[in-house]
């Protein structure tokens, strides 16, 4: 467990060096519609965006330890690491520049229903807490996929707490980023950008293939340790 722990850090970490190339991210707009930074608002936001996380990780956690109660979905649990690992290697490739991004539409009609874009005129026009907040609650609900290889994770956690220890570290994970993020975004010039992002789509990719390695290592272990069919019990006549 504690592998899936660290992976969960180093997934967050790694995913979250896709805002730097992102100019239009909800930090990059926020932070650059003011003269400078504004740290409440923005460790406001941070706050808000981890703990959606640590709820849907509890949640995920929830649901993966009832259907452990099935002895098909143990066999299933090396399933949802390789899924995880896949979206890790998806996204790299739309980080790298190599895909288009494959929720855009998604986000925009989840953004309109949740009404971000209200919440983000306040938070940017004011030092309001509450609305930074809010826009960080909001924005843990927007659809990614390396937050989808998290919740994969979670899905695989043995009890509902866990699942929310691996969205937290998740969460954690992508904190270092998105506070380097604004300072970055002034002084960083596209190219620069563009050359970062590639680097990082490299290791994400990276990151995915060993987290599917390892789902597929511990499935063989799991089938090599798991007992025969006890047929002793059997009558013969």
């Amino acid at each position: 467990m504690t592998e899936l722990f660290i992976s969960a850090f180093v997934i967050g970490f790694f995913g979250s060096l896709h805002c730097v190339g992102m100019c239009g991210g909800l930090v990059s707009a926020l932070c650059m519609a003011r003269p400078k930074l504004w740290w409440p608002g923005l460790l406001s936001y941070q706050l808000g965006r981890i703990f959606t996380y640590v709820i849907l990780g509890l949640i995920a956690g929830l649901v993966g330890t009832s259907l452990g109660e099935f002895s098909g979905f143990k066999q299933a649990q090396w399933l949802l690491t390789l899924f995880a690992g896949g979206l890790m290697i998806l996204f790299a490739c739309y980080l790298g520049g190599w895909l288009p991004d494959p929720f855009s539409k998604l986000t925009a009609k989840i953004s309109r229903a949740t009404g971000m874009t209200y919440w983000m005129k306040k938070a940017s026009s004011s030092h309001r807490l509450d609305a930074w907040l809010v826009v960080g609650l909001l924005n843990g609900l927007l659809p990614c996929g390396l937050v989808y290889a998290g919740l994969a994770l979670s899905l695989t956690a043995t009890a509902p707490f866990q699942g929310a220890l691996i969205m937290l570290l998740f969460g954690l994970g992508t904190v270092p980023a998105m506070l380097v993020v604004p300072a970055l975004l002034r002084k960083i010039t596209p190219v620069k950008r563009g050359q970062f992002l590639k680097v990082a789509a490299l290791l994400l990719i990276v990151l995915g293939i060993l987290t599917m390695l390892r789902g597929n290592l511990h499935h063989h272990d799991h089938s090599a340790t798991s007992p025969p069919p006890d047929h002793s019990t059997h009558t013969h006549h």
